[in-house]
């Protein structure tokens, strides 16, 4: 592990980082310090110089804790050292220990060739942390202090070249090294995003979902309480005519009890049609028209539709056989052509003439154009289908025409 890993934490991780920078410190002080000259001026200088590069590298150690990491800094903008005032503090620290490590590694190296290592880990560190355009002036102080240690009459200027190299390696492994730690943090930003988009699709489906059942409902409500409705006029009518039609009104009551229990089991099997199939649309249109005056006529090759085409076509002659009961008082034709790419459902019943022709509210009531056979455009819409309602000579004809 080198000693410049970018990720910090409080634990195991961060404490083998320390050891392992410990370690290396103090073996690399310790090559340096048996090498050193051993009397006179060049001895105090370079025991200076070996101090500096060890203060420098502990206090880089220090001011790093108080920078973010690598990826938040990438978020940030531009390339440079600023930051928010919670991380300047150790941006600052850090910039003037390193500064300070490669200058005086620079200078020792005069003295002691092993320490252009303190040089090369200022390099690594430097441009781990920022950009190699960032760090350009800071990479030029330790060929600075080689030539000032040279120009004093320390040494030769030999050392240049060395520390020169040591520089350009370090500067390569960190640029490296911060150019994988920015692409993985790229691919984690993008796992995160996707996560996020995988959430919202998936909260979009609930919506969708919830909206789907109120419609079910909506339809099966509407439909019951428009055929309790039609039954309990009939039965008040029944109940003014006197006790001589009594029978006629336990009829009545017999059929309003099993409006009632159909309208429950239809909300039932609204809620069990989100996750399963209906059967056939023929067969759903035999049991549809067996409870009204009707006729149901099959056209064309009979083949398996989609759930969703199913349900919808269902509910179109559903509303259309509502309305004809309601508005006309008369019996419907359902017809369905299965074509070669579409499935076209036609319902048609006589006109009375004492009735206008209705309009898009008339289907459950209500009056204000939102349901009815609006509702049914909308659901057919939904299934990429369109729909036309209207009079026709002497009947009124609903078509629906979905692809399938």
């Amino acid at each position: 592990m080198t000693p410049f890993a970018e990720r910090r934490t409080d634990g195991p991780l961060a404490r083998s980082a320390l050891v392992a920078n410990a370690v290396g410190l103090g073996m690399l002080t310790a090559g340096v310090a048996v090498q050193l000259p051993t009397a006179g001026p060049r001895q105090a200088a370079a025991a200076g110089l070996l101090a500096a590069c060890v203060t420098g590298w502990i206090g880089w150690l220090a001011g790093r804790r108080g920078r973010p990491s690598i990826a938040a800094r990438a978020a940030g903008p531009g390339e440079g050292f600023g930051g928010g005032s919670h991380d300047r503090g150790g941006t600052l620290l850090a910039l003037s220990s390193m500064a300070l490590m490669s200058a005086a590694g620079g200078a020792l190296a005069v003295f002691v060739p092993l320490a252009l290592v303190f040089s090369g880990v200022g390099a690594l560190a430097a441009t781990q942390a920022w950009s190699v355009r960032a760090t350009g002036p800071l990479l030029l102080l330790a060929p600075f202090g080689v030539v000032a240690a040279a120009a004093s009459g320390a040494g030769a200027w030999i050392e240049l070249a060395n520390v020169a190299g040591a520089v350009v390696a370090g500067a390569i492994i960190g640029a490296t090294r911060r150019q994988t730690q920015l692409t993985l943090a790229a691919a984690t930003q993008a796992e995160v995003s996707e996560a996020r988009a995988d959430a919202e699709r998936a909260r979009a489906e609930l919506l969708e979902g919830r909206n789907h059942l109120a419609r079910e409902l909506h339809d099966v409500l509407a439909h019951t309480l428009s055929a309790l409705s039609l039954h309990l006029e009939a039965l008040d009518a029944l109940v003014a005519a006197g006790p001589a039609r009594a029978a006629e009104v336990r009829v009545e009551l017999d059929q309003t009890r099993r409006l009632v229990r159909e309208g429950v089991a239809e909300a039932r099997g609204a809620v069990r049609a989100l996750r399963d199939d209906l059967g056939p649309l023929e067969d759903q249109l035999a049991r549809l028209v067996s409870e009204r005056a009707g006729t149901v006529e099959i056209r064309g090759e009979r083949r398996d539709l989609p759930p969703d085409v199913t349900l919808a076509l269902y509910r179109v002659a559903q509303e259309a056989l509502t309305n004809a009961t309601k508005h006309a008082r008369s019996p419907a034709a359902v017809l369905v052509e299965f074509g070669e790419r579409e499935v076209v459902l036609t319902v048609t019943n006589p006109l009375r003439p004492t009735v206008p022709p209705r309009g898009d509210g008339d289907g459950d009531g209500e009056g204000d154009g939102r349901y009815g056979l609006q509702g049914i455009r909308e659901r057919v819409l939904l299934v990429g289908g369109r729909v036309e309602t209207g009079p026709e000579g002497d009947t009124w004809r609903v078509r629906a025409e979905v692809p399938a």
